[in-house]
């Protein structure tokens, strides 16, 4: 069965993302650990995390995704901001730990002023920073790929392979994020295309570090460098572009999590979409 689900609200408490998931119907869920435009970190009670494993257990909905803060900036020139974002990961990931959240994502960083390339030895030592205070034994490190917008790293295959290399004996991964790439250049909507990303990915990065799909359509044009997300079919992807994850050998076995505008009953309207674009099995005569 290919697990279908949605980015959900973790506001008042963290074991409500399973009611919330349950509501809409979703197989998998993603959720933020803390406001993710604030520096400001909950401490979590005992109860509450008791109740979020309580509740994860009853509802079956799995996997389980963590989204890190939009203020973490790995690649950042300003040791201030840096040293901060380091921090803000170590705290969520320790709580990642603490409730076995099977896949932590993160935006890795963006240049702002200064050479992609410094940009990336930022990030990785940022990310070694990282895993010297905690082991992963639990959730997996996951690089989101990006449009390119403002000087974001992860928009291509190569820049994330470079943040992977010294982290090979590390539990990381990456997320594809279908708006991103398709922004970033890669024409995922027609085969040929589709097929070419996913071969460039099992040659630099490896499919079996692929953990996540982020499926979401496009506000705007292809190659936009622009991270602006649509409902789906209601953008310049179109359907096809989904129908060829979903379908896909390697894919159709990974979480597709929506992240999608949060508006009415969009997120049961999109999952039902995007399940009506699995194609089943003819059935042996």
């Amino acid at each position: 069965m290919v697990r279908i689900g949605a980015h959900v609200s973790s506001s008042k408490s963290l074991d409500l993302v399973f009611d919330r998931g349950r509501e809409i119907g979703a197989d998998t869920i993603q959720f933020f650990l803390s406001s993710p435009r604030s520096w400001h970190w909950k401490e979590r009670s005992g109860e509450e995390k008791e109740l979020f494993i309580k509740k994860r257990k009853e509802t079956g909905i799995s996997p389980v995704i963590a989204h890190s803060s939009y203020l973490f900036n790995l690649a950042s020139s300003d040791p201030v901001l840096r040293k901060k974002s380091i921090n803000g990961v170590i705290r969520e990931l320790k709580l990642c730990e603490e409730l076995k959240i099977d896949y932590y994502v993160i935006h890795a960083g963006k240049s702002k002023g200064i050479k992609e390339s410094e940009a990336v030895k930022n990030i990785i030592n940022s990310v070694t920073e990282i895993f010297s205070k905690i082991k992963l034994k639990h959730t997996f490190f996951l690089y989101e790929t990006l449009a390119g917008q403002k000087g974001e790293i992860g928009k291509t295959t190569d820049e994330l392979a470079q943040l992977m290399e010294p982290f090979k004996k590390e539990k990381t991964g990456v997320c594809v994020d279908t708006c991103h790439i398709y922004s970033a250049g890669y024409k995922i909507n027609e085969e040929e295309g589709f097929n070419s990303y996913k071969s460039e990915l099992s040659k630099k990065i490896g499919l079996e570090n692929v953990k996540v799909v982020h499926c979401n359509d496009s506000k705007t044009p292809f190659n936009s460098k622009k991270d602006r997300h649509e409902h789906i079919g209601e953008g310049s992807i179109g359907y096809e572009g989904f129908e060829f994850f979903l379908n896909d050998e390697y894919f159709k076995e990974l979480p597709f999590i929506l992240e999608t505008p949060k508006t009415a009953d969009w997120d049961i309207k999109n999952m039902e979409r995007l399940r009506k674009l699995i194609r089943t099995a003819p059935v042996a005569q």
